[in-house]
């Protein structure tokens, strides 16, 4: 049985154009400005720890699909340096404030504490360039529980 090259080409690139749409929403982008962040279960980490966001309004939703602990994300505005001193910061101001604290310059935007099963949508605006995003519970940032917010 022969298949011609012409049916051959039109399959291989009907493949790729499924594998780069799979692949597409994993990597946690959104040419819109909507993202959406869950946690990974029972796991220290957030299932999708890569994002990308135009430049401009960013609308993000944070589900805390954990079934036992408590979660935040909060977008800094730096790399892994300026995280340690957030969450270094957010562990000091105690469960009073969310974790969240008092001098938020380093921070871009932030959910409050999700209990477990909760969410949160929050609006922001953001300028081109890498933000990480962390949780600010004791000993998650510490755990892994970190990403990176890449905005074009």
């Amino acid at each position: 049985m022969k298949i011609s090259v012409r049916k051959w080409a039109v399959a291989l690139l009907a493949v790729a154009a499924f594998v780069i749409a799979a692949c597409g929403g994993e990597s946690g982008g959104a040419s819109n400005g909507a993202l959406t962040v869950t946690t990974d279960g029972e796991n220290l980490a957030y299932s999708n720890a890569a994002l990308t966001a135009p430049a401009g309004k960013v609308t993000l939703t944070f589900n805390n699909t954990s079934a036992a602990q408590s979660h935040n994300i909060v977008i800094v505005k730096g790399g892994s340096d300026v995280a340690l001193a957030v969450d270094e910061a957010a562990t000091e101001a105690g469960d009073a404030t969310g974790y969240i604290p008092a001098d938020t310059s380093n921070i871009l935007a932030n959910t409050k504490m999700l209990a477990p099963g909760a969410s949160e949508t929050i609006e922001f605006t953001a300028e081109a360039g890498t933000y990480t995003f962390i949780c600010t519970y004791p000993g998650h940032y510490g755990g892994g529980m970190q990403g990176t917010l890449t905005v074009n």
